[in-house]
Formats: C-alpha cells, sequence, structure tokens
C-alpha cells in the first residue's frame, strides 16, 4: 500500500545532487501521486539532530562521502548509515557514491544493508525517477554496478569492521601506533595484526603505513 506522504531526509553536501533527488521525487510524485515530506541535512551532526527529533523517516538517502566528523564518532556516512539503520530499522535508507570499487560497495552492503543502493556513474536524470519508483514499490534497488558487484561476490572475509577504517582513518593523519591504540581501545598488538590484515586487503604488504592510508583514499575508505 502507498504511503501517504513519505516523510524523506535527504544527508547530501552537494547542493546540485540533493536538488536533483528533489527533482526525482517530484517526478515520482506525477507518476503514482506519492507524496514526499522533505527534509535535508549537509553533515552527520545535522543529520543527527534532525533524526534525534523524530518520529522516524520513512525514506533516507544518504551521501557515503560526508565530511569526517570524528568528535562525534562519523568518519563517513557509512558510520551514520549504521547509526540509522540501528536506531530505525523500518526505515528505508538509500546510499549513493561515487565509489566503484568492489571492496567498498560490498563494505557497505555488509554494514548497512540498505534499500537502495546507487553508484552516481551509474545514475543521471533520466533514470533517477524511476529508479526511486522501483525501490519504493518493489525493493531493493541496486544500480547496474552494484548488481555486477553481487554478481561477482565470493567471499566476506575481506569486509572492514568500524575500527578498522579508525585505524586508516588515524594513520591517514600519522598517528602513531601507540596513540592509534590509545584511540581504538585495543593492545598495540592488536592494532599491528589489524594493519597488517588492511595492508593485504589493499595490496600493500610491503608498503610503510603512508601507502597503506593512500590505498584506503584511493578505495573510498578515507
Amino acid at each position: 500500500m502507498m504511503k501517504k506522504p513519505y516523510r524523506t531526509l535527504i544527508i547530501e553536501d552537494h547542493t546540485l545532487i540533493a536538488m536533483g533527488l528533489e527533482v526525482a521525487l517530484n517526478e515520482v510524485t506525477g507518476a503514482t501521486g506519492a507524496t514526499f515530506d522533505l527534509q535535508r541535512a549537509t553533515t552527520c551532526a545535522q543529520a543527527l539532530s534532525i533524526l534525534d527529533k523524530g518520529p522516524a523517516f520513512d525514506l533516507v538517502f544518504l551521501d557515503i562521502q560526508l565530511p569526517p566528523q570524528p568528535d562525534i564518532g562519523m568518519l563517513s556516512g557509512e558510520d551514520l548509515g549504521m547509526e540509522i539503520r540501528n536506531r530505525f530499522p523500518a526505515t528505508a535508507i538509500v546510499v549513493s557514491t561515487a565509489y566503484n570499487e568492489h571492496i567498498r560497495i560490498q563494505s557497505i552492503l555488509k554494514s548497512i544493508d540498505p534499500d537502495g543502493f546507487f553508484i552516481k556513474g551509474d545514475m543521471d536524470d533520466r533514470n533517477l525517477g524511476p529508479a526511486i519508483k522501483a525501490l519504493l514499490f518493489d525493493p531493493p534497488y541496486y544500480s547496474p554496478t552494484v548488481l555486477k558487484s553481487l554478481r561477482n561476490y565470493i567471499s566476506n572475509d575481506f569486509i572492514l569492521d568500524k575500527r578498522d577504517r579508525q585505524l586508516l582513518y588515524e594513520l591517514d593523519k600519522g598517528l602513531t601506533m601507540d596513540k592509534i591504540a590509545k584511540v581504538l581501545s585495543l593492545s598495540r598488538a592488536a592494532v599491528a595484526k589489524r594493519k597488517r590484515n588492511l595492508k593485504l586487503i589493499f595490496g600493500v604488504e610491503d608498503g610503510n603505513d603512508r601507502d597503506l592510508a593512500i590505498k584506503a583514499r584511493e578505495k573510498g575508505f578515507i
């Protein structure tokens, strides 16, 4: 049964992309009669403030590449998505990102389990509206690159957890192993083991910490 209106939150720090989503939602309204009560946020903190006021949203559009805000435990939109999924399990989360690496896609699928997943390079003015319509009436909806990644998926052994991603973030800042261990509340040995595994995952076994951080940034984990 169609819900009217859908309480909808767009979390996106690029104005043109947010406007494009609003245009697509208007197209869905014209095609189906579904209506959307829209709010917007541009940062993780702003989104959390809106979410705290309640009631729960029906639909959240979430940009993965939001600016990091480590002071509130949010290093990217992925952390925010995990928080939303945990607090509001009935909310439909639609993730978007420009990163199309297999490892990044699988990490997001595992951590957030989104109802919709758009790779920005797959989407344009012609297919965004139909994609939103599809995810509303027959979820989930994954854009072509995500579907290709799913077809090629073999094992989830390489999926990074939140501590892995925070370790990469702290390495990128230049923190020492001792300081990282303190931030992550882990022993130095545990941090070293995670770092070795990450170097294997990113293919920089013989590289230094900077090489690891650079590769993680290239693949969208920082």
